[in-house]
């Protein structure tokens, strides 16, 4: 069972991160309420949310050099979103709990050994490619630091209200120190959040290819049993086997809700992450007249790694659109015309395909369409911000 592997693994790596077990089998992953891990996740997002106050308070009334200031917009917006993100699947535990389950059983018996191969072959390179874009950018924001460092200013990653700019202590120095290996950590719980959404949004998609391959089977069936005395034999099983694909079908429609609840979250603020902090980024790197190529790259790849990870929710979610839109194709070729005798079994087809028909959308904030289009929107319309603040800057 390929996919119970798949998130098992995933939610263990989740529970290890602090964010708390989301197996739907008690016992498996964690061994019930522990107060040392309770105490270990509290201490965990307690440092992870006063970093991040300490960043926003640093924005608004912290002293220091501009492109220490840009640092530490950046970094507050992106870190408030990311705890929001990992917030939004934490109190929605059971429902996740239940999602998963169901990602388990649905279509499971029907799911060809090469086409698991294939999910699981996509779900690696997508996740690896994910975290090696993040840790790419989080390598050059080091070396910068490091950069620093070595010109006579002090190490610097993350950039907040304390210590003061002008304090080089030791304390300073150790807090500025703790403050990265906090970031190290953070992006760990980040990309586990991030990957269980996107592991979720494959698996899902992969779910109606099954279902279109089942449908598409059932002509083959009928056809091999459809022969001279056998017509009524074979009508039988094709009426039953749509019976089932038709419970199948309206198994997934209903499981685009817990979806939605899950981690719908998750895609509707990485949305606002991509397009805001990008406009932050490109006007930072636009306008800084003296960046280093550390710096300029540092910029250049936290903006890739925004934007990679929003092509791989969109896409993927686009792709669960472009899926469910086949079956109703599947469910008219299944072979009912070469059936005479029974009348019930084309009812039975035109009910499936009119409800293969209604469009399958995932939606931001129940309004943004997660689309491929959406995707190209969103980069759109982050460059016609970012042009119109330069032109702006530059006028003045």
């Amino acid at each position: 069972m390929k996919n119970y592997d798949i998130l098992k693994n995933l939610c263990r790596k989740m529970y290890l991160a602090g964010a708390g077990d989301f197996w739907f089998e008690k016992g498996e992953i964690s061994k019930g309420k522990s107060l040392k891990y309770n105490i270990y996740c509290c201490i965990l997002f307690f440092i992870y949310i006063s970093m991040t106050v300490l960043e926003i308070l640093g924005v608004f009334i912290g002293d220091m050099p501009e492109d220490e200031k840009n640092d530490c917009t950046t970094f507050a917006v992106s870190h408030t979103i990311v705890l929001l993100k990992m917030f939004s699947v934490i109190v929605n535990r059971n429902r996740v709990k239940n999602m998963n389950s169901k990602l388990v059983e649905i279509c499971n018996e029907y799911e060809a050994e090469s086409r698991r191969a294939e999910n699981y072959r996509i779900m690696k390179i997508n996740l690896i490619a994910y975290a090696v874009s993040v840790y790419g950018s989080l390598v050059f924001f080091i070396v910068e630091g490091v950069r620093k460092v070595m010109t006579g200013s002090h190490f610097i990653t993350i950039v907040t209200y304390w210590p003061l700019y002008e304090d080089n202590s030791m304390v300073a120095v150790l807090f500025r120190i703790f403050t990265t290996g906090v970031l190290i950590v953070m992006m760990i719980t980040m990309i586990c959040i991030d990957s269980f959404a996107m592991v979720t949004l494959i698996m899902y998609k992969y779910k109606f290819i099954t279902l279109r391959y089942y449908l598409e089977d059932l002509r083959v069936q009928f056809e091999r049993n459809n022969y001279a005395g056998k017509e009524d034999y074979a009508a039988d099983q094709l009426y039953s086997g749509l019976i089932e694909g038709i419970v199948m079908h309206g198994n997934l429609v209903r499981l685009l809700k817990d979806i939605d609840g899950s981690v719908g979250s998750v895609l509707a603020l990485q949305v606002c992450l991509s397009s805001g902090s990008a406009v932050s980024l490109l006007l930072h790197l636009a306008l800084s007249k003296d960046l280093t190529f550390a710096a300029q790259l540092k910029i250049i790849l936290f903006v890739v790694a925004l934007f990679f990870l929003l092509a791989l929710f969109l896409c993927n979610a686009g792709e669960i659109t472009y899926q469910a839109s086949l079956l109703s194709d599947s469910i008219f070729y299944c072979g009912w015309h070469g059936s005479i005798m029974r009348r019930d079994l084309r009812q039975l087809v035109l009910f499936a395909c009119a409800s293969a028909q209604r469009p399958i959308v995932m939606k931001a904030f129940k309004m943004l369409e997660l689309t491929y289009g959406t995707f190209i929107q969103v980069v759109r319309g982050t460059y016609s911000v970012f042009a119109l603040f330069y032109a702006q800057n530059e006028s003045t």
